[in-house]
């Protein structure tokens, strides 16, 4: 009865412990968010300090993109083979000092290299957060903790919108990210002393063994696989393409939006100040923080299906783009907030496309799976970033700066049209969550 009771309570400490390792990456992610939408606040302030176009501002904002992308592979390669330990409290670390180089940078070019750093550093969080997922938490709980790690990465982004702007208000631009990027140093630390990159490593037994149900098909044993190993299978996957085109698209718009163009927007057409701008950005956070929750819910328990929840989220997200390409800046300008959290709530669709990939690998491949579909994601926010700011410039400013409605409105069609395609590339996707729930209850 003892012996019983001593298994019972280490399985408690590590169903606890957990929750630790959660919660330490969850409040890492709010800053990565910070630094990936926070330009859209500060864009007039960069335009008018260094002088530069739309289209220079939407390079710079995209370093952080491109170095984020290109590191994905690598992320996942170090998570699944050193751990999501060492992996984030080190590359965090870079992503705290080009925060802290972005603001206090004395020319342009400094401003671009300080918001490179940052994209290499934070590239290496959300990735050992899958991988922290595969071997702490049950497959069935997957995609509802990626969304619920998505709301905090939204507290970020609730953070870089009305609240950056009185920050900026009262301390200044520079200050802002300097600041930022010593908070970023002390979550670097603490990922360190409280991160586990698995139950062995505090002498816990894995969920698998707790449940007596060989969830991730290892035989009870940890998996590592290689590179060269797990590369092909995941190109050879027959999702993985369609998956990656979806990704490109879908957080294009997003980041084109949340995380650039919006704020300008809404001051450019609406004739309304910066504060009030960044006020009503932030109910895009908000709306994709319960979003992300909600797909995710919908995809683990009510829908039972990746390949659904993504798409009819995504259906709905293409409608909201609807008004700004019929009637932009007809939107009642009291409303605005509400059409940004609408926009954020159903953007929020691709929150099970992580679990739609990774429950089609072997344990081993789960990081560098999710990590391969992930380079699409950003590859997609930096190109549309870009893209979206040549748009703008090609039909010229005024004198005060401002861009003018039928600039935006060509920016919000090709947002549309890019959509279309990414609600197609899902709907072609195969869902394998049902195969994936009939192996586990004959398992158990």
């Amino acid at each position: 009865m003892a012996g019983t009771e001593t298994v019972d309570s280490v399985a408690k400490k590590m169903l606890m412990y957990r929750w630790f390792c959660y919660g330490i990456l969850a409040l890492t992610y709010i800053c990565v968010y910070f630094d990936r939408v926070s330009p859209s606040v500060v864009a007039t302030n960069i335009q008018e300090e260094f002088g530069i176009s739309a289209t220079a501002l939407g390079i710079m904002s995209s370093m952080y993109f491109y170095p984020y992308a290109a590191m994905q592979i690598p992320a996942g390669f170090l998570s699944d083979s050193v751990g999501p330990r060492r992996t984030v409290s080190i590359f965090f670390a870079i992503a705290a000092i080009g925060t802290a180089v972005f603001g206090l940078a004395p020319t342009f070019a400094v401003a671009i290299v300080g918001r490179f750093m940052m994209g290499i550093g934070v590239a290496f969080v959300w990735i050992p957060c899958v991988r922290i997922l595969g071997n702490w938490f049950r497959p069935r709980e997957f995609s509802t903790l990626m969304g619920l790690m998505l709301t905090w990465g939204n507290v970020g982004a609730l953070c870089a919108s009305a609240p950056l702007a009185v920050l900026v208000s009262k301390v200044g631009w520079r200050n802002a990210f300097f600041y930022l990027g010593a908070v970023m140093v002390a979550m670097a630390v603490m990922n360190a002393l409280i991160l586990r990159n698995k139950p062995s490593d505090k002498g816990f037994p894995t969920v698998s063994v707790i449940d007596g149900v060989d969830y991730y098909a290892t035989g009870g044993k940890e998996v590592t696989m290689t590179v060269r190993e797990t590369v092909p299978l995941v190109l050879k996957n027959k999702n993985f393409w369609k998956l990656a085109v979806y990704a490109f698209m879908i957080y294009g718009t997003v980041m084109g939006m949340q995380g650039l163009w919006a704020t300008p927007y809404m001051q450019n057409v609406y004739g309304i100040e910066k504060q009030v701008a960044a006020n009503n950005l932030m109910f895009w956070a908000i709306g994709m923080a319960l979003g992300c929750v909600v797909v995710g819910i919908f995809s683990d328990r009510i829908l039972k299906s990746r390949r659904k929840a993504c798409l009819y989220f995504s259906i709905v997200y293409l409608i909201t783009w609807i008004p700004l390409v019929a009637a932009p800046g007809t939107w009642p300008v009291g409303l605005l907030w509400l059409q940004m959290f609408i926009m954020g709530f159903f953007c929020g669709a691709y929150v099970p496309n992580y679990a739609h990939i990774s429950e089609d690998m072997p344990h081993g491949a789960i990081a560098t799976a999710s990590a391969m579909v992930n380079v699409f994601y950003f590859i997609g926010g930096a190109v549309f970033q870009t893209i979206m700011g040549r748009m703008l410039d090609s039909y010229g400013a005024d004198e005060s700066g401002a861009f003018s409605v039928e600039a935006y409105r060509s920016t919000f069609v090709f947002c549309f049209v890019a959509m279309i395609v990414a609600c197609v590339m899902m709907f072609l996707t195969t869902d394998t969550q049902a195969v994936k729930r009939s192996k586990e209850s004959a398992t158990a």
